[in-house]
């Protein structure tokens, strides 16, 4: 700045001595001399723009890495003739979730990412090798079963080791189906001690009345009359049309890193953080109602990963002292860290702060306060968000 002063100055004496016609250099020479002392005692003191490095070069294209918050347009579903009102009923659930993910992945895409994408793992989180062979026979009866929405009963004499063993069985299973099985434990539970039921030795030979209704908790169950199968199986039915729904519409040709984008940011666009309803710690709250808290987030997202066929496990944690889960996701340079839940907190699927939380090492976790106690622990060091240069 002080540069072009100058050099204005100094023209405008040089005009002046020719139209005045000056002889004498002079009075000139002395202007020059003390120009320096009066540019720097009248005009302010600007900072000198340096020049840009690689890192700090705008990328006024729009290609990644980002350096501002893109713009990011519409996206209008295509209209379609419904097979039924189900389909129908999930389409109004979730399409405009759909939709917003639709249009940010269209931006956001990152083709600086492996294609690679691992395959899902039921037993990533280690929960399934808990069964001896025969359990696991059982929990396969139970699953598939609850799968259908249809009773399940257990003899105590059709089980190895007999009602001792069924009983620690069932606190098993319990704990295996809440992790591997989200969707089926939005609507059927084994967890014993919450239902007050203690007789064990007619318990744990009768399932029936453990279904319960998926838009409210254990305590609307078919058994005590408030909610029917019927119910309890349309709920089991639109939650599982909503997830196909989502997967369904996923953009064909992504790379890894973005599938697990798009599947985030559709589950940050239908669920706002809520302890208030009774299924807010489910998959089916998140997806279908739309509140959820960390651990319906967590269910939500590895049931969108398993319709995807992506590789997903879990994390559980006691970050800044309360209880928390999250999930893990798995690209070809390691094991990340993905916490939609707290993705969401900080901003909107396209802005730089919600990647803080998506695809991260254990480092990073660890400093941004994740205090992993259980689950997969991450391998990878670095894979960068659109904001990002590939180191």
């Amino acid at each position: 700045m002080k540069t072009k002063i100058f050099a204005c100055l100094i023209s405008v004496l040089i005009l002046w001595t020719a139209l005045f016609g000056m002889s004498s250099c002079s009075f000139l020479s002395d202007i020059i001399e003390i120009l320096p002392e009066i540019i720097a005692t009248d005009a302010p003191d600007m900072p000198e723009t340096p020049e840009p490095g690689p890192e700090e070069t705008p990328q006024e294209d729009g290609s990644i890495p980002f350096r501002h918050t893109p713009d990011i347009g519409d996206y209008t579903m295509p209209s379609e003739d419904f097979a039924d009102s189900l389909e129908r009923e999930a389409a109004e659930i979730i399409d405009g979730a759909i939709a917003k993910a639709l249009s940010y992945v269209e931006v956001m895409k990152d083709g600086r990412h492996s294609a690679v994408s691992y395959p899902f793992d039921e037993n990533a989180g280690g929960y399934v090798t808990r069964f001896t062979d025969s359990e696991l026979d059982f929990y396969r009866r139970i699953v598939a079963s609850a799968k259908k929405i249809e009773p399940f009963n257990i003899a105590d004499s059709e089980f190895p080791g007999g009602g001792d063993a069924l009983k620690e069985f069932y606190f098993k299973a319990g704990t295996v189906l809440s992790y591997c099985e989200p969707g089926i434990n939005s609507y059927l539970t084994l967890d014993v001690e919450v239902q007050g039921r203690w007789d064990y030795s007619t318990y744990y030979s009768k399932l029936f009345d453990r279904y319960f209704d998926p838009y409210r908790d254990f305590s609307s169950s078919v058994s005590d009359g408030s909610v029917t199968m019927a119910e309890v199986r349309h709920g089991a039915d639109l939650l599982d049309r909503v997830v196909k729904r989502v997967v369904r519409f996923m953009p064909e040709g992504l790379s890894a890193y973005d599938k697990y984008y798009y599947l985030a940011a559709v589950l940050s666009e239908k669920v706002s953080y809520d302890k208030r309803p009774d299924s807010c710690f489910s998959a089916f709250g998140a997806l279908v109602c739309g509140k959820a808290v960390c651990e319906g987030y967590a269910s939500a997202y590895y049931l969108l990963c398993r319709e995807a066929n992506l590789w997903c496990a879990y994390r559980d944690g006691l970050p800044e002292g309360q209880g928390h889960a999250w999930n893990m996701i798995k690209l070809d340079s390691g094991i990340y860290n993905v916490d939609v839940t707290w993705c969401d907190g900080y901003g909107k699927p396209f802005e730089r702060d919600w990647y803080d939380c998506f695809v991260k090492s254990d480092e990073v976790f660890v400093a941004d306060g994740h205090c992993a106690e259980a689950g997969v622990p991450g391998t990878g060091v670095f894979e960068p968000s659109p904001y990002e240069a590939r180191s």
